[in-house]
C-alpha cells in the first residue's frame, strides 16, 4: 500500500515500534529465566536487551502521544515521517546489535577489543543521538506548530521536556561513552550496588544523571498535565518552568557528584 502523508504515518510508526518492543521485552524475560548465562558471573546476558527494550517502548509511545497532539497538516509532513523513518532504522541497528550481542554473550557496550566491535561501537552512539535526537526535532517542531492540540503549559512542558531532555541525556552518555564506564573512583562490588538499577552506593555512577536526563523527556509533560488540572494561565506556565529548571539542576548536581567519585544521595535512599 503507498504511503500517503495524510495517513499519519509517523505517529503509526511509533506506536508499532513501541509495540514491538514491549513484544520483545517479554520474550527476553523468558530468556533470562531460561538461559543461565551471565557476562561477570552475577548479570545475565538479556538483562541488557531488556532494559533497552523497555526504555525504547517508553520512549516511542512518548513521542507517539505527542505526535497525536500535532495538527493533521504537521502530523503527516514530510519531515515528520522522515523523523519517524530514522528513529525506525536506529532502533533496529541498536536493538538488532544489543541482541546478537547478548545471544553470543558478550557485551555489546565498551567492547571493543577488535577492530569490528569499535565500529559497532561507533555505529550504536550515532544510532542513540537519533534516537534521542528525535524527541529534539518534535519538540522544536512543535514550537512551529500554532494549531498544537495542546494547553500553553502542556506545549512548553513539551518543549522543555524533549529539547532539554534529549541535551541533557547527550551530555551524560557521551561523558560514559568517551570514560567507557559509567563509575567514578572504580568499579563498585555487586553487594554495594542497587537491586534492581545496579547503581554504585559507594561512588560515582553517571547512570544516575543519565536517567534523570533521559526521563526529562516524560516527566515534565506528566507535571504540566498535573500543573493544568490544578491552574492554568501564567501561574500554570510558571510552575512547569519551575519544573523543568528543578530537573535540570537535579540531573546536573548528580553529574558532578558522579564526576567528583561522590555516591548519590539518590541511592542512600535505598540502602
Amino acid at each position: 500500500m503507498p504511503i500517503r502523508l495524510g495517513s499519519s504515518w509517523p505517529e503509526t510508526i511509533y506506536w508499532a515500534i513501541a509495540f514491538a518492543m514491549l513484544a520483545a521485552g517479554a520474550i527476553t524475560l523468558i530468556l533470562i529465566l531460561a538461559d543461565p548465562r551471565t557476562l561477570d558471573g552475577h548479570t545475565s546476558v538479556w538483562i541488557k536487551p531488556l532494559k533497552f527494550e523497555l526504555s525504547l517502548a517508553l520512549h516511542a509511545s512518548t513521542i507517539a502521544l505527542v505526535c497525536g497532539l500535532f495538527s493533521p497538516s504537521t502530523k503527516s509532513s514530510m519531515p515528520m515521517l522522515l523523523i519517524a523513518l530514522l528513529f525506525l532504522a536506529a532502533c533496529i541497528v541498536e536493538m538488532g546489535y544489543i541482541l546478537i550481542q547478548g545471544g553470543l554473550g558478550q557485551q555489546s557496550h565498551f567492547n571493543v577489543g577488535t577492530p569490528f566491535h569499535r565500529f559497532m561501537y561507533s555505529v550504536m552512539a550515532s544510532a542513540a543521538v537519533i534516537i534521542v535526537g528525535a524527541a529534539a526535532a518534535i519538540g522544536l517542531v512543535a514550537v512551529a506548530d500554532s494549531d498544537f492540540s495542546a494547553s500553553p503549559a502542556l506545549k512548553n512542558a513539551i518543549v522543555l521536556g524533549f529539547v532539554g531532555g534529549t541535551v541533557l541525556t547527550l551530555i551524560t552518555a557521551f561523558t560514559i561513552g568517551g570514560r567507557m564506564s559509567p563509575f567514578v573512583g572504580g568499579i563498585p562490588d555487586f553487594g554495594s550496588r542497587m537491586l534492581l538499577t545496579g547503581w554504585s552506593q559507594t561512588g560515582g555512577d553517571l547512570r544516575i544523571s543519565h536517567f534523570l536526563a533521559t526521563h526529562m523527556i516524560q516527566i515534565i509533560p506528566f507535571a504540566a498535565l498535573l500543573i493544568d488540572r490544578i491552574t492554568s494561565g501564567r501561574v500554570a506556565m510558571m510552575a512547569v518552568f519551575a519544573c523543568a529548571g528543578f530537573w535540570a539542576l537535579l540531573t546536573m548536581s548528580e553529574y558532578r557528584t558522579a564526576l567528583a567519585g561522590n555516591s548519590s544521595s539518590l541511592t542512600l535512599l535505598f540502602r
